[in-house]
């Protein structure tokens, strides 16, 4: 007989995600971390399949490095980010952004490069990209491998990013009311219209009771998503419908034992299939 799944059914909050055995403790913040300076975080991504028993794990990492010269106009953001794919792919980006040091941390200019790997770790050349991209008033300029390119952008709205946000939410004032509006690239590249992000109030977490405020982003082309900081105003825990977020230091190591035993699992697999 087949083992009962239980569903989940409810959105991922990070006391569910304790529930699920995606996260103990978070790593406590250092008394020295500002939002506004410099800092390292480095978050664990995690999937959950819809049941309570099984098939939710972790899927990769995500850093993010923020450079700061006091109170510039600019400071620069460090992304990296990778992903286990099926049959031991991986996706692999690294960017490097100037933002504008204003409350969306709006992007101005960035490299980027976008990786596809193999089981055996060779890229896939025909999926590798790199870009440069810099924003001038209603003009972005994309130089990559097929040449220069310009397109139009919407300035009515101020201008941010998927990652920009992880930036930026930590620097609001919780509790503030109202709401912030503005239009995304996601993943720098995708632009996603009318994003909405609006403080959604506190809950408890853990047997001290560890209070956790949260922000809440909808818009057009996007998920719900919702935003989790501490009391230092730390980013904690980012959550969209199956996906988590969770600040770990441990993060990068996670995902190298994951990718071993995902490379591992399939040369297994087709070891197996060989011998047939």
């Amino acid at each position: 007989m087949a083992k009962k799944q239980t569903i989940v059914g409810s959105p991922l909050t990070p006391k569910l995600l304790s529930e699920l055995g995606a996260v103990g403790e978070f790593p406590s913040t250092p008394e020295d971390f500002e939002p506004s300076g410099n800092w390292v975080n480095t978050y664990r991504i995690w999937t959950c399949h819809g049941y309570r028993e099984s098939g939710n794990q972790d899927v990769g990492f995500l850093r993010i490095q923020k450079s700061a010269d006091g109170q510039g106009e600019t400071f620069g953001l460090h992304v990296e980010q990778t992903i286990v794919q099926t049959d031991a792919m991986l996706s692999n980006i690294n960017a490097q952004i100037t933002c504008l040091n204003n409350e969306y941390a709006s992007p101005v200019k960035w490299q980027i490069s976008s990786r596809f790997l193999e089981p055996n770790g060779k890229p896939l050349e025909q999926l590798c990209t790199a870009e440069t991209v810099f924003i001038e008033g209603k003009s972005m300029t994309i130089k990559g491998p097929a040449g220069i390119l310009r397109r139009q952008i919407d300035t009515d709205r101020p201008l941010t990013s998927n990652w920009s946000l992880f930036e930026a939410v930590q620097r609001w004032r919780i509790g503030q009311a109202g709401h912030f509006s503005a239009n995304m690239l996601e993943d720098l590249c995708k632009l996603k219209k009318d994003q909405h992000i609006t403080y959604a109030g506190a809950s408890q977490m853990g047997p001290d009771a560890v209070s956790l405020f949260r922000f809440t982003q909808c818009g057009t082309g996007i998920l719900p998503t919702d935003y989790w900081l501490d009391q230092s105003h730390r980013l904690l825990v980012v959550t969209s419908m199956n996906k988590a977020y969770i600040l770990d230091e441990k993060a990068e190591e996670v995902a190298k034992r994951q990718i071993e035993e995902a490379r591992e699992s399939y040369r297994s697999r087709i070891s197996r299939g060989q011998r047939k």
